[in-house]
């Protein structure tokens, strides 16, 4: 797959969650200069959202977002977005797929009109001020029984190199496929005040 954006980019090239908190820190970073980091205060959303604004993601029903993260709060999850509906100049979780990055899991769900339907977990590790490299691709295919279906796949980076962490999820329903507009990205849930940390995070696009 080819990489739609490099690993380092400016914070225009994103659209944020109305009324998210979220600023550049040069304290704690992956690569330098800086990361972004989200945090909560009153009247924030509890969900925030993270969206990739450059013209050429869009569209990328098919292809991967990577990227490094790191929390205070492991209970509290980082997310990565795909297939998001929302429309360019905003962000939210209303209508997309999220994988929810928190404590000993990684859960898929995903959200049509803000409801939210499971579609499975990975174990996983996660623990406070540590930065883990994250990977998820998905793709329309088949499932086992030969049905079609949404293929979802997660890695984590282990000693240099990419491992797939549990098996490759399904689902059905392979929803929001066929849309004109399938946007990716990043978020976390902000509730209990933890602070939420990104850096290198890049976008892939289908073959």
């Amino acid at each position: 797959m080819p990489k739609i954006i490099p690993v380092h980019h400016s914070v225009a090239d994103w659209d944020f969650t109305t009324g998210a908190h979220h600023a550049l820190t040069e304290a704690l970073f992956v690569s330098p200069p800086s990361c972004l980091y989200m945090y909560w205060q009153a009247g924030n959303p509890t969900f925030t959202a993270v969206l990739c604004r450059r013209g050429d993601t869009q569209v990328v029903p098919d292809g991967e977002v990577r990227t490094w993260y790191r929390t205070t709060n492991r209970t509290r999850g980082g997310f990565l977005f795909f297939r998001n509906q929302h429309a360019l100049g905003g962000a939210d979780h209303e209508n997309c797929y999220i994988w929810s990055l928190a404590g000993a899991s990684a859960r898929l769900s995903r959200y049509v009109a803000g409801d939210a339907t499971f579609i499975g977990d990975i174990p996983i590790v996660i623990e406070n001020l540590t930065w883990y490299h994250f990977r998820t691709r998905f793709w329309s295919d088949k499932n086992p029984a030969g049905d079609d279906a949404l293929n979802v796949e997660l890695f984590m980076e282990e000693a240099g190199e990419w491992a797939k962490k549990g098996s490759t999820l399904y689902d059905t329903a392979d929803q929001f496929k066929d849309s004109g507009i399938n946007r990716l990205g990043i978020g976390g849930h902000t509730d209990g005040a933890p602070y939420h940390f990104f850096d290198d995070t890049e976008i892939w696009g289908p073959v």
